[in-house]
C-alpha cells in the first residue's frame, strides 16, 4: 500500500500562490474536510468522493492548500510513494 510523503511527514514541500504569489499553507488531505468523521473513516470509501478516479486515488493524496494572503484555497495531488 502506498503513503503519502506529506501526510507521513517523510518530505516537505513550499507551494506558491497562483494568484498573488505567496506562499500557500497545506492544511492536508482535502477528504479530512468533508464532514465531522471524515478522518475516522474507511479510507476505501473517501477514496471514492474525492473526486479522483479509482486509479488516480491509488497514486495521488489530493492536498488542500490556503493562501493566507488572499484567502483563495486549492487542491494538488500528491504522488504516494
Amino acid at each position: 500500500m502506498a503513503i503519502c510523503p506529506l501526510c507521513n511527514a517523510l518530505e516537505y514541500k513550499e507551494y506558491t500562490c497562483p494568484n498573488c504569489k505567496s506562499q500557500l499553507q497545506d492544511y492536508g488531505k482535502a477528504v479530512d474536510y468533508l464532514g465531522p468523521y471524515s478522518a475516522y473513516q474507511d479510507q476505501e470509501l473517501l477514496e471514492k468522493v474525492d473526486g479522483l478516479s479509482v486509479h488516480d486515488s491509488e497514486q495521488y493524496c489530493l492536498h488542500l492548500l490556503y493562501c493566507p494572503l488572499c484567502e483563495k484555497q486549492t487542491e494538488i495531488t500528491v504522488q504516494l510513494i
